[in-house]
């Protein structure tokens, strides 16, 4: 298999698992907090790019083994520039949506010491401390791994722009697949295999070539 298709799998599954996680983490905090009448678009947007991003892998995926030729390198980057946008403003708006949550997760005790909540329902207090703790751990893990996925775009996105800036490759129908045979071709034409020019082709057959003297007295051409 192609050394550059092997990277760049390895990165799509990287991703995969990524988006993944930060599907699973949007849906369950989507899910827990409205139970407290608490709703975040920004955990929406998380889980739209996290699902649209593993559609768009399965998809590239099935066209690189059945029909390699519908997607050259023009468009894997063109794919991955466009899933890069995506990681880039979930990671911008859940860095800046959440940072009064990280602050409150500082004092989640502290709050709800507060007056207010001296004659609330101890049961009601618990949940909501638990509630809010566990989202607190989720806020972090979304956090990381919405900039994790960011970085491994960001990093397959320069390594598949450099591919194609390679002499000799052509965007429009070099594919991961054909990149190895494609360099090697240009590789051969470049470096075409130079014959010693002192070598006799024929010579073996016919005899010494004219002009260089045959020292072995018994040799009879």
């Amino acid at each position: 298999m192609p050394r550059p298709l092997i990277n760049v799998l390895i990165s799509n599954a990287v991703l995969a698992i990524c988006s993944c996680v930060v599907l699973g983490i949007a849906a369950y905090v989507e899910h827990t907090t409205r139970k407290i009448g608490y709703k975040s678009s920004t955990y929406t947007f998380d889980a739209f790019v996290g699902a649209y991003t593993l559609v768009v892998l399965f998809a590239i995926i099935i066209l690189r083994l059945v029909k390699p030729a519908w997607i050259p390198l023009f468009n894997e980057v063109i794919l991955s520039f466009i899933l890069w946008s995506f990681w880039l403003a979930a990671a911008a708006s859940t860095t800046y949506h959440t940072k009064d949550d990280r602050q409150v997760c500082k004092h989640i005790d502290d709050l709800f010491d507060l007056p207010e909540f001296e004659n609330a329902d101890q049961d009601a207090i618990a949940l909501a401390k638990k509630i809010f703790k566990s989202t607190c751990r989720d806020v972090k893990a979304q956090l990381a791994f919405v900039w994790i996925g960011f970085v491994i775009l960001t990093i397959t996105s320069g390594y598949l722009a450099y591919l194609i800036t390679r002499r000799g490759i052509s965007m429009w129908k070099s594919t991961l697949h054909s990149y190895d045979h494609d360099s090697h071709a240009l590789a051969s034409d470049h470096h075409p295999h130079q014959q010693d020019p002192f070598a006799d082709p024929i010579g073996s057959r016919q005899g010494p070539v004219a002009g260089i003297a045959n020292e072995d007295p018994d040799f009879k051409p």
